[in-house]
């Protein structure tokens, strides 16, 4: 494979993990481009899910060092989104998503508008008490939406709406949380990647090393500039995506 090819690739994923690395979201444009640029669709999906699981790894030492990671959560957390990309691992090659994406998208812009209505949601901590209620909408919430992130990615501003609004968290620890559940579900795919043969091993490096410093830098950037600058990227990647979605 050219030198070139894997560079650009570097650059791409890069530059979406430093802008995604809190706000999520751009995911969505990551895969079109690796398959813009010559790889084959499989070997993308396959490919930057097995990469992420080593790549995100300095971002979410970062998270947790600020204390950052509700750990209580993430551990209950972790079973529907084991179960969500375990489903989406086995029917990458055959799952219709045309429609789906549009519903997805019509999805993510309601969610925007909701955050553009309860201005101060995700800005400061809401002591919750969990209900079982909030346990089944956290728990079937996390599955679907995981069974999406694995097969295209992008998925973080759902995560982290979805803890917004049922655990009351701010914008940077819901990110946290989407963020550590989603890497420790997502081994379960990487799995079912791998034994499949649908990861490019050169493509596999330059994606790492691209991930490992754009979640480093982007989780530091995100850090210091506070909540309020997280909610603006949020809502610029919710809506961005719903438009991809919906219309491309």
């Amino acid at each position: 494979m050219e030198i070139l090819t894997l560079t650009i690739a570097f650059i791409i994923s890069f530059g979406t993990m430093f802008l995604g690395a809190i706000s999520g979201g751009v995911g969505l444009v990551l895969r079109p481009l690796l398959i813009l640029i010559g790889f084959p669709a499989v070997a993308v999906v396959g490919s930057v899910r097995v990469s992420a699981t080593v790549g995100e790894l300095p971002g979410i030492f970062l998270l947790n060092k600020h204390k950052r990671i509700d750990w209580r959560l993430v551990l209950f957390l972790v079973i529907p989104m084991f179960l969500g990309s375990f489903i989406a691992g086995i029917a990458i090659l055959s799952i219709f998503k045309g429609i789906l994406g549009k519903v997805m998208g019509i999805i993510l812009l309601v969610v925007g508008i909701i955050l553009i209505i309860h201005r101060k949601a995700g800005l400061e901590k809401r002591n919750i008490h969990i209900t079982k209620t909030r346990k089944i909408i956290g728990f079937f919430g996390t599955m679907i939406i995981s069974f999406f992130n694995t097969i295209t990615g992008g998925m973080g501003p759902m995560f982290s709406s979805l803890y917004i609004v049922n655990y009351g968290k701010t914008y940077i620890n819901a990110s946290a949380l989407g963020k550590t559940t989603s890497y420790i579900g997502a081994g379960v795919a990487s799995i079912v990647f791998i034994i499949g043969g649908v990861v490019d091993w050169q493509l596999f490096v330059a994606l790492v090393l691209g991930f490992a410093l754009g979640s480093r830098l982007g989780v530091h950037y995100g850090l210091k500039k506070g909540e309020r600058w997280i909610r603006l990227l949020v809502l610029i990647v919710v809506f961005a995506s719903a438009i991809k979605f919906i219309f491309f």
